[in-house]
């Protein structure tokens, strides 16, 4: 269970590390397999990889392109699945939500030694576009899960705390400019930590000059209110194509309970950590 301060910081700063929160077999088995799809995206093999410029931002020129993220994770290894159905995590992500919550998708984003991609500063959808100069009061946030250190060496996150509550920003050109930001800081993470930010929160990273991979499984979980005010609207017709919580999203879930329990890895449903309600799964009472 989070403490009141740790959510207090969450809602104020936008964003909120959990150190260690996925570990011993869980995370081994999450590095292993995610090992084997980074050599499927290097080798262009396989589907659902992305590739994009090995320098990024509005100032750099662009060079040849390189793997950086594979979708659909959900459809993956069941490693991928079981760990959607972490009860720490769960538990975590439905308080900081302060609704029931379901995952809505999942992608692994990988800066590879040397030669991993920048990601210019920006903020999610629904905030990259010039029409929200507010942000929706509803919490709504992703889930990074790290598999191997990060830090300013190979390309670590960086946030600027507070400045999620002003709706959109605009953050093109010289993208050096938001590194020196003095309210900048670089969210450095180990293997098993867990980062969640809402989704307005400003954010970008450099590019990995070290020798050191860097991954990290990211998995956006809803809250229903969330959805509905984010996303479900014309506006932005890929979300709603995706749609929110429904007796698919609900078996989605169930299949990634079963995979945890598979894997003997239990899950909070059977010791009553966690319940099911009609928007998604919540702590119980």
């Amino acid at each position: 269970m989070l403490l009141p301060e740790d959510l207090q910081f969450f809602h104020h700063q936008g964003y909120l590390i959990m150190r260690g929160l996925i570990h011993g077999a869980e995370l081994a088995a999450l590095q292993k397999d995610s090992a084997h799809l980074v050599n499927e995206g290097i080798a262009h093999q396989g589907t659902d990889h992305l590739y994009r410029p090995t320098f990024g931002g509005d100032s750099e020129a662009a060079s040849e392109e390189v793997y950086w993220r594979s979708e659909k994770m959900m459809e993956r290894e069941a490693s991928f699945r079981a760990v959607i159905a972490n009860p720490d995590l769960l538990t975590h992500v439905a308080q900081c939500a302060g609704h029931p919550v379901y995952p809505w998708n999942a992608s692994l984003v990988v800066k590879l030694p040397v030669i991993g991609t920048a990601v210019p500063w920006h903020q999610d959808p629904p905030y990259m576009g010039p029409g929200l100069s507010t942000t929706h009061p509803q919490p709504n946030f992703t889930c990074d899960i790290y598999l191997d250190h990060s830090d300013e060496d190979n390309g670590c996150v960086y946030a600027i705390p507070g400045r999620h509550l002003m709706g959109h920003q605009t953050m093109t050109g010289d993208q050096e400019r938001f590194f020196s930001d003095p309210n900048a800081v670089p969210l450095r993470m180990a293997p098993g930590d867990v980062l969640l930010h809402w989704v307005s929160t400003p954010h970008g990273s450099r590019r990995n000059t070290s020798p050191r991979l860097r991954r990290t499984l990211y998995v956006h979980f809803l809250s229903e209110p969330a959805y509905q005010e984010s996303y479900d609207h014309p506006s932005m017709p890929w979300a709603h194509a995706m749609g929110g919580w429904s007796p698919a999203r609900r078996a989605l879930l169930e299949s990634c309970f079963a995979d945890r329990r598979a894997l003997g890895w239990g899950d909070g449903l059977a010791d009553g950590r966690l319940m099911w309600s009609n928007q998604g799964i919540r702590q119980s009472m």
